[in-house]
């Protein structure tokens, strides 16, 4: 899958943030700090949870559990193409030149969260995924397809976070492995996102907040992906002529070709020319194996929080540019063990 592909570009799909809610201490009423300092601290984690509230510090709840939705789509480049016809040997095609290639996913997962230090958040996540790539090829003939992917993501990951005096900052990283219909194995994506913002407290309610935050998130995939295209599911804008002389042989750049590359490119223009003809050609199929990285890997990110308590938090953020969109919402309940 070109995506994750990508996944999310899966894709997950998806990484997501955590941040310590130490910040607030920095602005929050004197009042409430005071009630802090004299209150104790039932909870086994984080350590030093209650040496830090003696000093005022309104620290989160230790743990948390989270549903999200995740939605992107990201740019890619293909590379070291090999294609199979109906299961037949694999062979390089270099001279492939392709157009757009577009990874999409949707997810949802479920995610929770312990915070073993004040500074030092671990997670696990799990979730369903729907993903589709669009391909184009625009040489030495037009063809695209729209490959559709059903699949779960399943990760770990930890994230380290700060604050000084309003401002907080949070560095988060994962690994999750996306395991999908119709690709061999699973897609493993690495995740970095780095971000700063501040919160804005409710005077009246020192308890509930609004915080804003901007910054950047990479993702690592690259990795060979095979699996297996229905014929049924491609398109082309060449005319049958065009079909016919590749078939034949005719096309100046057939003859450049491996002997191997000519009788590949002719099965699949046979296929083609017989689809044109309203021939049954439902059994007929394409395997594949490449090498599929985000155009970029790296984009900006930018979102929000507002904290209706202690235990309740919703959240929304969005990525862009670096050839990415994407949108994350959340809903997190914490608790105390």
């Amino acid at each position: 899958m070109a995506l994750k592909a990508v996944i999310l570009f899966i894709c997950c799909i998806a990484p997501i943030m955590v941040f310590a809610q130490a910040d607030t201490s920095k602005t929050i009423l004197d009042k409430y700090r005071d009630s802090i300092k004299h209150s104790t601290y039932p909870y086994t984690f984080p350590a030093w949870g209650e040496k830090i509230v003696k000093k005022g510090i309104d620290l989160p709840l230790p743990a948390g559990a989270m549903i999200n939705y995740f939605a992107a789509s990201q740019l890619i480049n293909i590379t070291d193409l090999q294609v199979g016809f109906n299961n037949g040997p694999m062979v390089p095609l270099d001279f492939i030149k392709f157009g757009t290639v577009k990874a999409n996913i949707q997810s949802i997962s479920s995610r929770f969260d312990v915070w073993l230090l004040p500074f030092v958040n671990v997670y696990g996540m799990f979730g369903a995924t729907l993903a589709n790539t669009s391909v184009s090829v625009v040489a030495p003939f037009n063809f695209s397809t729209t490959a559709k992917f059903n699949g779960t993501t399943a990760g770990f990951g930890v994230a380290l976070a700060g604050a000084w005096h309003g401002i907080f900052g949070d560095g988060d990283y994962n690994n999750t492995w996306s395991t999908l219909d119709n690709i061999k194995g699973s897609v493993y994506t690495q995740t970095i996102d780095l971000r700063l913002g501040h919160p804005f407290i409710f005077k009246s309610r020192p308890d509930r907040n609004i915080t804003l935050w901007v910054g950047g998130s990479g993702i690592y995939i690259g990795r060979t992906t095979e699996g297996t295209i229905q014929f049924n599911s491609l398109r082309t804008d060449a005319t049958q002529a065009e079909l016919q002389n590749i078939k034949d042989g005719a096309a100046a750049w057939v003859q450049t070709l491996t002997p191997a590359q000519q009788v590949v490119v002719k099965q699949i223009a046979n296929a083609f020319l017989d689809k044109i003809s309203g021939l049954d050609i439902k059994d007929a199929s394409i395997s594949y194996s490449l090498i599929k990285r985000a155009t970029s890997n790296w984009s900006m990110l930018a979102g929000g929080q507002f904290q209706l308590n202690k235990r309740w938090q919703f959240r929304s953020e969005a990525g862009f540019l670096g050839g990415r969109s994407s949108v994350l919402c959340s809903a997190n309940y914490r608790f105390g063990f």
